[in-house]
């Protein structure tokens, strides 16, 4: 893992679907991403694998401390991973994400998947992440790559990421994350309504919220708007916090 000065490595967590590659758009310092298990080259996991399973993972193959980026599922994962192993995580961006899954949503979207097949999903998936004006241009680079990801991925693996989404709830636990965390809202995401950005943010300790003109899939649609997001909050993360916790 490529690392800063400081010890400190910047780690990338994509959404369901896609893969590392995904962070190709995102000009950033250096930065490591990793691929969730069933996703893009990996195999399909053990049936069961839960979201704090791939946090662990994650720390099983790293070293120091890490700045967190996560998008969608990502910021779950990287939920988990910064209340499973505090001393690791020096600060979250957790971005278009959710504190709990839905169990009755995302038990229904995983039947789907295994019935209709990854192929037969991709429009449905594809309007909860992009903004019809950017689904007017299918051929940009961002959504080609997504579109791609999401027909060929493997339908039982995805349907095993949507049904680990729908056991994932970290809600009650959030007071324990107190490291330095940027809640990124897009204000177009169906998926992840600005109501419940705004409620993770007050439930963190030490967080602040970032609105931006996006959907769902705020980093492929404006990447340069997030990268620029990313890149301040490191700034805002490592300024010297106050006896009470707070950031100047």
């Amino acid at each position: 893992m490529a690392e800063h000065a400081d010890g400190s490595a910047l780690l990338f967590l994509h959404p369901v679907g896609l893969d590392r590659d995904c962070v190709r758009w995102l000009d950033l310092p250096p930065v490591r991403a990793v691929t969730f298990p069933g996703h893009g080259e990996r195999a399909r996991a053990r049936l069961g694998l839960t979201l704090a399973d791939m946090a662990d993972e994650i720390v099983g193959h790293s070293t120091g401390p890490l700045d967190v980026v996560g998008a969608s599922l990502g910021g779950m994962v990287a939920l988990h991973l910064a209340l499973a192993h505090p001393d690791r995580v020096r600060s979250l961006v957790l971005a278009c994400t959710t504190p709990r899954g839905d169990a009755a949503v995302m038990t229904a979207r995983a039947d789907a998947t295994e019935a209709r097949g990854s192929a037969g999903m991709l429009d449905d998936t594809m309007a909860r992440w992009f903004t019809p004006a950017a689904l007017r241009n299918p051929d940009a680079p961002a959504l080609a790559y997504a579109r791609d990801r999401l027909r060929t991925m493997d339908a039982g693996a995805l349907a095993d990421t949507w049904r680990a989404i729908g056991t994932h709830d970290v809600l009650d636990r959030l007071g324990e994350i107190r490291v330095p965390t940027t809640c990124i809202a897009g204000l177009h995401d169906v998926s992840t309504p600005m109501e419940v950005m705004t409620d993770l943010a007050a439930r963190l300790p030490v967080a602040r919220l970032v609105e931006m003109e996006t959907p769902h899939m705020a980093f492929l649609e404006r990447p340069r708007e997030f990268a620029a997001a990313v890149r301040e909050h490191l700034v805002w993360a490592a300024e010297p916090a106050s006896p009470e916790g707070a950031r100047r």
